[in-house]
């Protein structure tokens, strides 16, 4: 069984994407793929599917809801200010921060590794956290 992230769902037309480490491109899911019926948003939940190959590239079928998403975390009263100021810091600083702090993490693999970037990068910009354009 193959894991990973609801990146998309359109609840309307009852498809979406999911991202996984297992697959080189977005997975596609329907509706009635999920197990159990669960029905709602999917988007920023964890699942696990089996993944094939469809008509149109990886497709997901017994899908699993692991958990949901639960909207973002309680702010710290500890939280440092970004680097740069006020700014929130660019995709690539974001993500060569986070690499460096997972590099110190005794045990966890570059595979690992890429996949924590991964999602944390999508965490933050899906949250206004950090921006995409490197340029400013």
């Amino acid at each position: 069984m193959a894991k990973g992230k609801v990146r998309s769902y359109d609840e309307e037309r009852g498809f979406g994407f999911i991202r996984s480490p297992e697959a080189p491109d977005d997975v596609f899911f329907h509706f009635k793929d999920v197990v159990g019926g669960e029905d709602g948003d999917f988007e920023g939940a964890t699942v696990e599917f089996t993944l094939s190959e469809g008509e149109r590239g990886p497709k997901a079928s017994n899908v699993k809801v692991e958990s949901r998403r639960t909207g973002a975390p309680a702010a710290s009263s500890e939280r440092r200010p970004p680097a740069g100021g006020n700014r929130p810091p660019s995709l690539r600083e974001f993500r060569r921060e986070v690499t460096e702090i997972l590099l110190s993490v005794d045990g966890i693999g570059s595979a690992q590794i890429r996949q924590v970037r991964d999602y944390l990068s999508d965490y933050g910009l899906d949250r206004g956290f950090v921006v995409e354009d490197s340029r400013r």
